[in-house]
C-alpha cells in the first residue's frame, strides 16, 4: 500500500543536543497510528516540525518528508500552506491556549473555512453550525458566537476538532487531546475522534502517553524516548510481547498491570536532557537488562526478526524473542 505520510531521519535541533534525532515514520491511508512515550520523548515536536511550526532558533531536516506524493522539505511556504490545515490538520493539547480569545467559536471555524475551502454567506454559516452539530456541541446556533472562556474545556476541545476536521483532512494530528479534561469527558473525546476517523476515512496519529488509550484505538504504535523512536509495532503485538525494555516498562506501569499490588510499578530516572545524553544507548541509566556493550554505541533500529518486518527494536538485546518465534511458528510462519 501507498503510504500517506513519509518521514526519513528527520531530526530537529534547538543548539546542542537534538529535541529529536533520526525519527522515521510512516503512516498509510486511514490508518491509526499511536505515538507513546514519557514527558520531553520528542513526540510533540516530532509533529510540529511536520506542520512547520518549529521556529527559530530550532532547526529542522530531513532525508525525506512527502506526505500524498508531495514533497514538504522542498515545498515553498505557499505550497505548504494549502496542504497545512486542509489535508493535513492538527488537533493540540490546549485548546483554550489553543483558540484565540477575542473572537468568538464561530468566528475561528469560519476562517478555516474561508481560507480553505472559499466558503462565504448562508454556505459558510450553515457549514459552521454542521461542524458544531458533528462534534456534538449542544444548542449549536446560540453556541457560535460564544467565546472560548465562555465554554468548558470538553466543549473548547470539541470546537479544536471542529475546526481540525473542517476541510475533511486526510491526516488528523491529535497532540494529547485529552491532558487538561476530567475522566469522563476524556472518553467523549476520544470516542468522537475515533467516529469522526471511521466516518470520513481519514488517518490519525494520536499522540499519547496513556497506552491503555492506544491499545484500544491504534492499528500500529511508535515508541518514542529522548528524541528517537525506540520501537515500533502493530497493536495488539507490542503490548503481548514488546521486544524494548522501555516499553516493557511503560506498560508495566499502567495501572491495570498493578492490580493487589501495594506500589504501582515506576520506572526510576528521567528522560535524559539535552545536556545530559549517555554515549551509548539513551536508555541504557534505566534499564534493568544494560550490560556493558549498552555503552559503548547508538543501537539501530531493526527488526529484532526477519518474519516480523513491521517489529523494530533500537536494542542490541530485544526482548521475548522466543515468544515471537513461536507466535510466527503457530501462524504459519507469517
Amino acid at each position: 500500500m501507498n503510504e500517506l505520510l513519509t518521514i526519513r531521519n528527520l531530526a530537529v535541533n534547538f543548539g546542542g543536543a537534538p529535541a529529536v534525532d533520526g525519527v522515521s515514520m510512516s503512516v498509510a491511508p486511514g490508518e491509526v497510528v499511536g505515538v507513546v512515550g514519557e514527558s520531553g520523548s520528542g513526540k510533540s515536536v516530532t509533529m510540529m516540525a511536520l506542520m512547520g511550526l518549529i521556529d527559530a532558533p530550532g532547526v529542522v531536516t530531513a532525508d525525506e518528508i512527502t506526505f500524498d506524493g508531495r514533497d514538504l522539505l522542498g515545498a515553498s511556504a505557499r505550497a505548504r500552506r494549502k496542504i497545512i490545515g486542509k489535508d493535513i490538520a492538527m488537533v493540540f493539547q490546549d485548546a483554550l491556549t489553543s483558540l484565540n480569545p477575542s473572537y468568538t467559536v464561530g468566528y475561528q471555524i469560519k476562517e478555516v473555512l474561508k481560507l480553505h475551502e472559499g466558503l462565504r454567506g448562508a454556505a459558510l454559516d450553515r457549514r459552521a453550525l454542521e461542524l458544531l452539530d458533528q462534534v456534538g456541541i449542544p444548542d449549536a446556533r446560540n453556541r457560535i458566537g460564544t467565546f472560548p472562556h465562555q465554554m468548558s474545556g470538553g466543549m473548547n476541545q470539541r470546537v479544536m476538532i471542529a475546526m481540525a476536521v473542517a476541510c475533511n483532512p486526510k491526516l488528523l494530528i491529535a497532540d494529547e487531546p485529552t491532558t487538561a479534561l476530567d475522566v469522563t469527558i476524556q472518553a467523549q473525546i476520544m470516542d468522537l475522534l475515533v467516529k469522526l476517523q471511521k466516518e470520513r476515512g481519514m488517518a490519525l496519529v494520536l499522540i499519547s502517553h496513556d497506552l491503555a488509550v492506544v491499545s484500544q484505538v491504534a492499528q500500529r504504535v511508535a515508541v518514542m524516548y529522548a528524541g528517537e523512536v525506540i520501537e515500533t509495532n502493530r497493536v495488539p503485538d507490542i503490548f503481548a510481547r514488546p521486544h524494548h525494555p522501555y516499553t516493557e516498562a511503560l506498560l508495566a506501569a499502567i495501572p491495570e498491570h498493578n492490580r493487589g499490588a501495594k506500589r504501582l510499578s515506576a520506572l526510576p530516572g528521567m528522560v535524559p536532557g539535552r545536556d545530559d545524553r549517555p554515549s551509548g544507548c539513551l536508555f541504557a541509566p534505566r534499564c534493568k537488562y544494560v550490560v556493558d556493550d549498552c555503552r559503548k554505541g547508538r543501537p539501530r533500529l531493526d527488526a529484532p526478526e526477519p518474519q516480523h518486518p513491521l517489529a523494530c527494536a533500537r536494542c542490541i538485546k530485544p526482548l521475548n524473542l522466543e515468544a515471537a518465534r513461536s507466535s510466527a511458528t503457530h501462524h504459519g510462519g507469517a
